[in-house]
């Protein structure tokens, strides 16, 4: 049974994020995500202590390590960790904070990209430098099957189509992938996109329209990999999906459990978008040991 700080906790979380809804209604923009975001982000106090290293330098973006783990060693497993932030923004303490965690649950080392965002570098920029981090990680000689590919969001989105792209160019696979709370289609077409319109904490369905297309045109919303479930999602590795039961973007998830047939799919209940990187939410450390589990299950 949850405890009064904990119920209290959650209470003015869901305050927190209704506010945020409110404004993103008023004014749905790339600049007010950031706003919120960053605003979110300065609410984090990391609860473990993590190393952050100097920044990777890719093609087009930068990388950074994210160490946590006493035991990690040079051959052990990495998480490629890309973020979410609906591909405008990114919360880089909240984010890191939830992979070191990750990281310190399974003796790994974390890899955060900071790939490029839109509308500054709309699609297929963010798809491109994630899946140039990968390649990096490849030529560093580190091990396929010892890489596991995360996300969230947005970031949930990439880590589908970075795996999509490594298959469909005959790269070798990662050992397995971890999506929270995926965008999966971009014509949101899901029902609970009307269904959960207005019960989900944080998100209506005329905000994620809207923001949309500062990442990619309405012409391409059907791309494969702009939208994984209007292409192949057969043939991926193994998949750990964690979403929440009041979210509008929920049936993305479903769809996509159906569809790849490789894929545990965990539906929490009541659980706002993202859950696990809303720390001190007890909810958030249960799926953070699921998700070490997974990571575990399938890179030892």
């Amino acid at each position: 049974m949850a405890t009064l700080r904990q119920r209290l906790f959650k209470w003015s979380l869901l305050r927190f994020l209704r506010v945020v809804r409110r404004q993103l209604v008023r004014n749905p923009t790339p600049a007010r995500v950031r706003r919120d975001m960053a605003r979110f982000d300065r609410r984090i106090r990391a609860a473990v202590p993590y190393r952050v290293s100097s920044p990777v330098h890719l093609a087009s973006c930068s990388a950074h390590w994210v160490d946590a783990a006493a035991d990690a060693a040079a051959g052990g497993p990495v998480i490629l960790y890309l973020h979410g932030g609906a591909f405008v923004a990114s919360a880089p303490n909240a984010h890191r904070l939830m992979l070191a965690k990750l990281c310190r649950a399974t003796g790994s080392r974390g890899f955060y990209v900071d790939y490029r965002l839109a509308p500054e570098h709309p699609y297929p920029a963010a798809s491109d430098d994630c899946l140039e981090a990968y390649h990096h990680l490849l030529a560093q000689g580190i091990p396929p099957d010892r890489i596991l590919i995360a996300g969230d969001s947005a970031g949930g989105n990439l880590t589908i189509v970075t795996a999509m792209r490594a298959r469909d160019l005959a790269m070798p696979a990662p050992a397995a992938l971890i999506a929270l709370s995926p965008v999966l289609d971009a014509t949101f077409s899901g029902d609970s996109m009307r269904r959960n319109d207005g019960i989900d904490p944080l998100f209506r369905a005329s905000i994620v329209h809207t923001l949309a297309d500062h990442y990619v045109p309405e012409a391409l919303r059907r791309d494969p990999y702009v939208s994984p479930l209007f292409g192949d999602v057969t043939g991926l590795p193994r998949s750990l999906v964690l979403v929440g039961s009041s979210e509008i973007l929920l049936d993305d998830s479903v769809r996509f459990a159906t569809q790849a047939g490789n894929v545990t799919l965990q539906v929490w209940h009541d659980m706002p978008h993202v859950f696990p990187v809303m720390h001190g939410l007890a909810e958030a450390e249960q799926a953070i040991e699921a998700m070490a589990r997974f990571v575990r299950l399938h890179t030892e």
